[in-house]
């Protein structure tokens, strides 16, 4: 049993890099449409801390516009070299890859110690929570920096399209029947822009489930807020009455977490949950840093089951610009400032 720690520091990257002895990182992210896939990479560099490099290139199930998307991304690796680094070469992936293979797997495996710096600023969740996962439980990962870097805008049109079934993210099932069966009794969503395949999984079982909204507040900019809670009401919605079902309707319990606060958000999770002691799905739809947050729950046990319906297409146009990257601290000189004090080893 290990204590749980009182302090979680994060913010803007230069102060949350200050609050530590200088490091050489271990980068890991990926290169993208987006324009702020690159600043992470780029504001490290230019602090003279970049270690290796590793970025991915991956390459959506059903392309919007394959041409245009190969552009951006040369256009995004020439700033890069501009900057000096010239030598980062993205590894090509597609989407829906298997992630368990040997290949994967050998990304994560450290023969020494190891300060890790994870961008998830454009790595869909499948990508990034493996991640999370390989380096929370690796010994060899002495420190373990997630950073996020806040785009200036999002496209006004869905964000992602061509959603697969409901199903849980690779590696985050649940084993053990008896926490499964709990856990489906109690949802816990992060709401975000859009409800994918969880609409029809709610449909017709409001007599038997809890369900705990997440609410990205306070965020900006505005219209990002009534994003938000549009999924929200969707949720609502699917648990109405069915009358032909027999049904009652019941109300889901809405939480404020602030959109950038993975702490928070992982503070919330352990308060549903009788401080990780309660089985519940999760269904991390909202902001990043809320997705992490339920990750590194999942990580710690097997009680939590993620679910997520996962998109064949990404907007081209995701988001447009950045301003800040923030870095949250996960783990320092070996010690997992988000432990839950009852992990299981």
């Amino acid at each position: 049993m290990n204590a749980r720690p009182s302090y979680r520091p994060w913010g803007e990257l230069e102060w949350a890099l200050s609050l530590s002895d200088r490091r050489r990182w271990h980068f890991f992210g990926r290169v993208a449409p987006e324009e702020r896939s690159v600043s992470a990479l780029i504001a490290l560099h230019r602090m003279g801390l970049l270690g290796n490099v590793e970025m991915l290139r991956i390459i959506d199930t059903v392309p919007e516009d394959a041409e245009a998307e190969s552009k951006m991304v040369a256009e995004h690796l020439a700033i890069c070299d501009a900057e000096g680094l010239d030598t980062v070469r993205p590894v090509d992936i597609e989407l829906e890859a298997p992630l368990q293979n040997q290949a994967w797997k050998q990304r994560f495996v450290f023969s020494e110690d190891t300060s890790l710096c994870l961008d998830i600023s454009s790595l869909p969740k499948r990508f990034f929570f493996q991640t999370i996962k390989a380096a929370i439980r690796d010994s060899n990962v002495r420190d373990f920096l997630v950073l996020y870097t806040k785009p200036k805008n999002y496209t006004k049109r869905a964000l992602s399209s061509n959603h697969g079934d409901w199903a849980t993210i690779t590696g985050f099932g649940c084993e053990d029947p008896d926490n499964q069966s709990q856990a489906a009794e109690h949802l816990i969503v992060g709401a975000g822009f859009a409800v994918g395949g969880l609409h029809n999984y709610l449909t017709g079982r409001s007599s038997h489930i809890s369900v705990d909204v997440l609410i990205p507040f306070p965020t900006q900019p505005w219209s990002l807020v009534h994003r938000s809670w549009e999924s929200a009401r969707s949720i609502e919605e699917a648990l109405d009455v069915d009358p032909a079902k027999g049904t009652s309707a019941i109300k889901p319990s809405f939480h404020q977490v602030g959109a950038l606060d993975t702490s928070t958000a992982f503070e919330k999770l352990l308060t549903l949950t009788r401080n990780a002691e309660d089985p519940a799905t999760l269904a991390p739809l909202g902001p990043k840093p809320h997705s992490a947050a339920m990750c590194i729950l999942a990580t710690q046990s097997d009680r939590f089951p993620v679910y997520y319906a996962q998109p064949k297409t990404y907007a081209l146009n995701y988001s447009e610009g950045y301003e800040a990257t923030y870095a949250y601290w996960i783990k320092h000189d070996g010690i997992n400032l988000y432990s839950t004090g009852s992990e299981k080893r």
